[in-house]
């Protein structure tokens, strides 16, 4: 039993900044983190794997190899961790500078650093700059740009009342101060309050409502964009149990800090009111970015795919017992090859879920509009 991510596919791993200002790459989503069976995590991640490379037209067989190494790298990893303290194992990360010295293979090497660059201009300022004007008076607001943003503005224009929300927001962020370090609490508490509006979020958490908050410290270069992503149960729980933690969000954040080494300084979280949601909160975009799947090729797909494999199997060694992980893995015999026959037969289930998601479209059995 580890700490698991809960949903571990490759799209989930990505850069971000730790707290010392050094860019990290490590799990990256933790929507679903429960504890559970360390073998989930790690088919759900292979299964990734698989249809990551079947997508760039990559054969048959160098595909399953490609799962292989990534199996194979995972296990290797976690038993390198048995030989650690418990207190290297805790401080262990992966610095995305060292990490990209030892990379020869030139195409990722150079995706890496763009990725980097890239990543160190997406901040507060930059964030700022794209989704905020002034308004008549010269204070920054959101903009209205539906669907992806809906500001309070057009809030009240449907009827809600502008001096409550705003209270409603300064509230919830007074309890999600409540949750973080004292240290933390201290420097929110400078910033004051300018703006909040409703975001449109990702593809895996349609249907939860998602909040940005502008706040602003000494002047108009001195800004903080906090998100507030609701929180429910975990799917995990329908076959785990219900979670130990207070609160939903509670239960996101305290995953999240147990698997990563490092985390937001600002992760936190608000339990739900009467008749309100559970939610958990961080920075939005600081030094967020991950790797575009779609322009690697073979050998760089297998690169990362070790990586991530590495990444996970720290995770699960902070977090759980890795001599009973390595045990059970040699317990299995060829257990890369059991793993890469449970990739592709994941693989599979997912082309024929999709196929069947599309008749239903076509039958008129599911409503469904094309993007763009």
């Amino acid at each position: 039993m580890v700490q698991l991510c809960g949903d571990a596919h490759l799209m989930n791993f990505g850069f971000y900044a730790s707290p010392e200002r050094t860019l990290v790459f490590g799990v990256n989503d933790f929507d679903e983190t429960l504890p559970g069976p360390y073998e989930w995590d790690l088919k759900r991640l292979l299964g990734s794997v698989r249809l990551a490379a079947d997508s760039l037209g990559i054969a048959a067989d160098d595909a399953r190899s490609i799962v292989r190494q990534s199996a194979r790298r995972y296990r290797q990893t976690n038993r390198d961790f048995i030989q650690l303290g418990y207190l290297d194992l805790w401080y262990y990360r992966v610095d995305v500078a060292a990490y990209r010295e030892g990379v020869k293979h030139r195409p990722l090497r150079e995706s890496l650093d763009a990725i980097a660059e890239q990543a160190q201009h997406n901040d507060n300022r930059r964030a700022a700059r794209k989704l905020c004007q002034r308004d008549a008076e010269g204070v920054l607001r959101f903009r209205h740009d539906p669907p992806l943003l809906w500001s309070l503005e057009s809030l009240a224009g449907q009827g809600a009342d502008p001096s409550q929300l705003r209270r409603f927001v300064q509230h919830s962020i007074e309890r999600y101060s409540a949750s973080l370090r004292p240290e933390m609490q201290w420097l929110v508490g400078r910033y004051k309050v300018l703006d909040f509006a409703l975001k449109t979020v990702g593809v895996g958490s349609v249907g939860t409502r998602c909040a940005i908050v502008l706040l602003q410290g000494r002047d108009d270069d001195d800004l903080l964009i906090l998100q507030g992503k609701e929180a429910g149960a975990s799917v995990l729980e329908a076959h785990l149990g219900a979670s130990t933690a207070g609160s939903p969000g509670e239960r996101v954040v305290r995953g999240q800090r147990l698997i990563q080494t490092v985390s937001d300084s600002f992760l936190g979280w608000v339990e739900a009111s009467p008749g309100g949601v559970a939610s958990y909160w961080r920075q939005f975009r600081d030094w967020k970015a991950m790797v575009q799947l779609e322009n690697l090729d073979q050998e760089a797909l297998a690169d990362y795919g070790a990586l991530c494999a590495a990444v996970l199997a720290k995770a699960h060694a902070r977090s759980g017992d890795g001599e009973a992980i390595a045990a059970h893995l040699e317990a299995q015999g060829d257990a890369d090859d059991a793993l890469a026959d449970a990739a592709s037969a994941s693989a599979d289930q997912t082309r024929a879920d999709h196929q069947r998601l599309v008749a239903a479209i076509a039958d008129g059995e599911l409503e469904a509009q094309p993007l763009g």
